[in-house]
């Protein structure tokens, strides 16, 4: 028997791509569990990835999917919205399916990220590493695939204390959501659901496989220092020695009282980092001025306002360099909430859906991204998954 996984096209729900199948379903269809599990009934399944709306009962999900396929390891997490078939979605469940025949996976549940000394966890993620590495000598590629509580504010301590677990295995991840409430979030693992937790699938593959991450966003010359922070709670109290809404207003040209999730999407602001500007973007204002952050800040930082691309081309563009000269590959992402809300703002939703669409990209929205010991925002995040030369016709 060769070692391969019959490309084919499905109408409906399902989609069989080169090396993943990918269910979808709406959440308020009946007995949502039970219709992905027959989405994936036929194919020997390794591992099983699920992006779910808030609006799902997740607990309900997470237990059913895990009963209907039995051995196959289930995780999973609630989204800030869906990618799949359609590109944006709103109120889906999507799951991937790894098969057998391409792919072996291990997953690690950690728990209590607010209480647990992170660099405990290092040698029992080694060690799960090691083992499916030494397991599968034949699938020497593959990823870490990170999955954690988006209002944990753990995510940059646990990237960062993750980092020495991982050796050569590249890891991306997406925070958890609640579409944009900003209320409860949680991650799920063999039938059961977590908060304050975080799950990181290790997967081998004999598939060529490349981690990567897309944001649109430039820097401008505009600069500001952080004077008075509360880095525990990722709040900024003053910018520039003066009031942080205030003056992060003054300097994006917009008026204070007005504010909101749209101008912070907008307008983030992203930090150096060696040679390369990462976005640190701002969550909400709170009613005191103050500005809470997405990702880590400190006071001294220095932050420097971003100017836009145009996302839709910027991801296309992006992408097709990704795959240039090779096989159409399988896209597993996560795209900052951020990027969603400007979409909707730009009026060019749309179009980036159909981008999404037309490179087969699934995933979820997110709170947060992760692309090797960084936790970033305002970027999509993911894996890119190429057949082998034997599955191509």
């Amino acid at each position: 028997m060769t070692d391969t996984f019959r490309p084919m096209r499905l109408a409906g729900d399902v989609r069989h791509g080169s090396t993943f199948v990918t269910a979808q379903v709406a959440v308020h269809s009946a007995n949502p569990a039970t219709q992905l599990a027959r989405a994936f009934q036929g194919v020997e399944l390794a591992h099983v990835l699920v992006f779910a709306t808030p609006q799902a009962d997740f607990a309900a999900l997470m237990k059913g999917l895990s009963a209907a396929l039995g051995p196959c390891p289930v995780v999973g997490c609630t989204s800030a919205g869906e990618i799949g078939r359609g590109g944006y979605l709103d109120d889906h469940i999507v799951a991937v399916g790894l098969p057998r025949k391409l792919y072996s996976a291990r997953a690690v549940l950690i728990q209590d990220l607010g209480k647990t000394n992170l660099s405990h966890q290092v040698d029992r993620l080694i060690q799960n590493r090691v083992a499916l590495r030494t397991a599968n000598r034949e699938r020497p590629n593959g990823f870490a695939f990170l999955m954690v509580d988006g209002l944990s504010q753990r995510e940059d301590a646990l990237v960062s204390a993750l980092t020495p677990a991982l050796g050569y295995t590249p890891l991306f991840g997406g925070s958890a959501g609640d579409g944009i409430n900003f209320e409860r979030t949680y991650v799920g693992c063999d039938g059961h659901i977590y908060e304050d937790a975080a799950t990181v699938t290790f997967v081998a593959t004999a598939c060529e496989t490349q981690v990567f991450s897309v944001n649109h966003m430039v820097p401008s010359k505009t600069r500001m220092v952080v004077t008075e922070a509360d880095p525990e709670r990722r709040v900024v109290k003053e910018i520039n020695a003066e009031p942080a809404a205030q003056e992060y207003a003054r300097l994006v040209g917009k008026d204070p009282q007005q504010l909101d999730e749209l101008t912070f999407a907008a307008h983030p602001v992203m930090v150096r980092i060696g040679e390369d500007y990462h976005v640190r973007a701002i969550q909400r204002m709170n009613k005191d001025g103050d500005l809470v952050f997405f990702s880590a800040i400190d006071e001294g930082m220095v932050l420097t306002t971003a100017e836009p691309r145009d996302m839709a081309s910027h991801l296309d563009a992006s992408i097709e360099q990704l795959v240039k000269g090779r096989a159409k590959p399988d896209i597993l992402g996560c795209d900052c909430i951020l990027r969603r809300i400007e979409a909707q703002k730009s009026q060019t939703q749309q179009d980036i859906g159909r981008v999404l669409e037309r490179h087969e990209i699934v995933g979820f929205s997110t709170y947060g991204e992760q692309i090797g010991p960084l936790h970033v925002n305002h970027t999509l995040t993911g894996v890119a998954i190429f057949p082998k030369s034997d599955q191509v016709s």
